[in-house]
């Protein structure tokens, strides 16, 4: 991309070498013809800054593996360390075989690992013969996938909340520390974002790990010439250097949980491991949906188990401060309905019915429950008030954002549990609304909690009145009070009623992380720039002379045809969010490169109005011409950088949707900050490379069907993307 920009300055430079000899300017006017190659110049630089950094990177793809191994295990030790998943202690997870019409014959797995390339009679002497082997609990999840499945396919199912994921965090965590260097990395995959009707599952994985992990899109240099380069990403999955853990197979639309196993069968082939997990009657019903079975190639599978009574019982006490502690006496009413068929058994029966009442009754020290007591959890055994287990959960969630937002003395709370039940409400209900149920929440897709044609105006005023403005204030300036405020007024409110009016701004599907130059865009703004000045010079000439007519044309011509090409030759490149990982690390590149598009654009058309004033001017190039110049270049490169920076990144509309649903209330002025506080403090929400999401999705589609306390729905219903 870097040559490109050489060649634009060059030509840049010859071209105003050119106009410097055929004019005769003196020395300062060359020098002004010249500035028009700072802003190539410019894009050429960070062009090559960014190409020599992705040349030193490693392009071997079993030291990129290793590479990739450390990120995850940074990334998913730290997620752990959030959701508190070993504090006190890793709660303990059973699991047996699961059910046989789920799963492939024993016989057949080991048939199949027999005829597979690499896997010798004599690696399968010491296995164990039966599916019975692979029952266990906990810390065994690594064993039991290493050494017990002949395949190394295994499929994991549980009921809602029963730790499917937590156990494949376990899995994860052990895979990479039994991993030897060069080998495959096992990688976490979120199946809810991914739609098998119109993306392939290797082109989605290869997408998932741009987004999440740093370097994977620099071009592979061992890519085949004959077709495009593939870059890491690409080059990874393809020499299965990639160990897909496939988590939440049920949060696929049921309509396309059938299509999405078919697509997976034919994306990992027999001879590469992998994992899925889901609950267990959404994949039964994958399975024969539509009087066609489909199974998971090659796979075993385990069942988690509900908790033990006894474990269950250890594991709150522990948590509230230890076996006879006063704090532990007030779970005996609770521990001994635990693994019984009362709602209050069957509701903390799973790891997600444990957190949220230890969240709410075992509550962290802080200022205002230094002197109350506790709350006592003994009333959920209230079988009048909570008369089935769905009760119990119901009012769990409910409790559980009070009891997140209290203050500790490590954090006090920066915002009242009213106000984060509002806005998680709202945002619960903008996922569920407008999001067709994804469990994402990308700060770019916020616009789409407005209305099509709300956001559209929004974002169009947002860009109409600066603009407007800008075109109006040379007539303030130059005309003077009344008659330059009047004409100012009427062409700046006209040019941001047409901004207004017209909404055709919608931002892009991804953040953007930096600029890049389209050579299409450049010739259609330049063409646009040449028709304006023709058709103006044309009106001119009728009205006063041909030369007037030829000067004008050339002028304001060159002046749009300057505007228009300079901002619609820059776009911007996404979705590379490879660097650094987190939402506020992308949308910071994000928000950088809206500000770096303005700033070519005013470094592109004042140096571009100089010449062209100059070269229309019979006095020449004069410091009257060079000011005039420099002011209406400003503006001009302000009000197209503006356009063209809400059009191509996502920090224009996304602040632009903030602010208006922030005046509204449904949101924190600081929204990332709100976000960043609920994961990392409060644990209501989980990271997922550049996005975040509810902790459970069951929380999730709980705080979707509610209303805000003022009774008004917080998102507008626009039906399914």
């Amino acid at each position: 991309m870097g040559r490109w920009y050489v060649l634009l300055t060059v030509l840049c430079a010859g071209g105003a070498l050119a106009l410097s000899q055929r004019y005769g300017l003196d020395t300062p006017g060359t020098a002004v013809t010249l500035l028009i190659t700072v802003p190539p110049a410019y894009l050429a630089w960070k062009a090559f800054l960014h190409d020599r950094a992705d040349a030193s990177r490693a392009t071997d793809l079993g030291t990129v593996a290793d590479h990739l191994a450390e990120a995850v295990k940074i990334q998913w030790d730290a997620e752990a360390r959030i959701r508190r998943i070993n504090d006190p202690y890793p709660l303990p997870v059973a699991w047996r075989a699961a059910d046989i019409d789920l799963i492939e014959d024993w016989g057949l797995l080991t048939d199949i690992a027999l005829s597979l390339p690499g896997c010798p009679p004599s690696d399968l002497a010491d296995r164990p013969t039966g599916p019975d082997v692979l029952a266990g609990n906990g810390a065994e999840i690594g064993d039991v996938f290493s050494r017990r499945v002949p395949t190394r396919r295994l499929l994991v199912l549980g009921s809602p909340g029963a730790g499917k994921t937590v156990l494949l965090l376990r899995l994860l965590a052990d895979l990479i520390d039994r991993r030897t260097p060069h080998d495959p990395v096992p990688v976490l995959f979120s199946l809810a974002s991914w739609n098998p009707d119109l993306q392939e599952l290797d082109a989605w994985m290869a997408e998932q790990l741009r987004q999440n992990h740093p370097g994977l899109t620099v071009p592979w240099a061992s890519a085949p010439s004959s077709r495009r380069p593939a870059d890491l990403a690409q080059a990874l999955l393809e020499h299965r250097l990639v160990l897909p853990i496939l988590d939440g197979f049920d949060e696929i639309p049921p309509a396309l949980q059938a299509p999405a196993l078919d697509a997976v069968n034919r994306a990992l082939p027999l001879e590469q491991p992998m994992v899925l997990a889901s609950r267990t009657p959404q994949y039964r019903s994958a399975l024969t949906r539509g009087g066609i079975i489909v199974r998971l190639n090659g796979a075993a599978g385990i069942q988690l188990l509900p908790l033990e009574q006894a474990e269950a019982a250890a594991y709150l006490r522990r948590d509230a401060g230890g076996a006879h502690t006063a704090a532990a006496e007030r779970w005996s009413g609770v521990a001994e309905l635990l693994g019984g068929d009362t709602p209050v058994g069957q509701a903390l029966s799973t790891p997600l019915g444990l957190f949220l009442a230890r969240t709410i009754y075992n509550p962290r020290p802080g200022p205002a429950n230094h002197a109350a007591p506790p709350p006592d959890p003994g009333r959920l055994c209230d079988t009048t008030a909570f008369p089935t287990r769905a009760a119990v959960l119901g009012h769990l969630f409910d409790a559980f954002i009070p009891a997140a937002y209290a203050a500790t003395d490590r954090e006090p709370a920066r915002w009242s549990a009213e106000r984060a039940h509002r806005t998680l409400v709202f945002l619960a209900r903008h996922l569920e609304t407008n999001r067709a149920g994804s469990p994402d929440l990308a700060w770019w897709e916020l616009h789409h909690a407005l209305p099509p044609r709300t956001r559209r105006r929004a974002v169009g005023l947002a860009a109409g009145l600066p603009a407007g403005t800008m075109f109006g204030l040379p007539f303030v300036v130059l005309g003077g009070y009344p008659d330059g405020l009047r004409g100012g007024s009427v062409i700046g409110g006209t040019i941001g009623l047409i901004f207004t009016l017209a909404g055709f701004m919608d931002p892009p599907a991804a953040p953007a992380v930096r600029l890049r130059w389209s050579l299409r865009g450049f010739a259609s703004g330049l063409s646009i720039g040449l028709l304006t000045g023709l058709g103006t010079g044309l009106l001119v000439g009728l009205f006063d002379s041909p030369l007037a007519g030829l000067r004008a044309g050339i002028t304001i011509g060159s002046g749009v045809g300057a505007v228009a090409a300079y901002t619609g030759a820059l776009s911007a490149a996404n979705p590379d969010l490879t660097v650094e990982v987190g939402p506020a690390t992308v949308l910071a590149r994000d928000r950088r490169t809206f500000g770096q598009i303005i700033l070519t654009a005013v470094l592109g058309l004042v140096p571009a109005w100089t010449a062209l004033l100059g070269l229309s001017e019979d006095d020449g190039l004069t410091s009257g011409t060079v000011v005039d110049a420099a002011f209406f270049g400003t503006l001009f490169g302000l009000a197209g950088g503006l356009a063209t920076g809400l059009t191509v990144t996502a920090w224009g509309t996304f602040t632009v949707t903030r602010a208006h649903l922030g005046l509204r209330q449904r949101i924190p002025r600081d929204l990332l900050a709100f976000l960043k506080d609920a994961h990392e403090t409060r644990g209501v929400l989980r990271q997922v490379g550049a996005v975040y999401q509810f902790r459970h999705i069951d929380l999730q589609r709980h705080l979707g069907q509610q209303l805000p306390s003022g009774g008004t729905d917080p998102a507008p219903r626009q039906g399914r993307p």
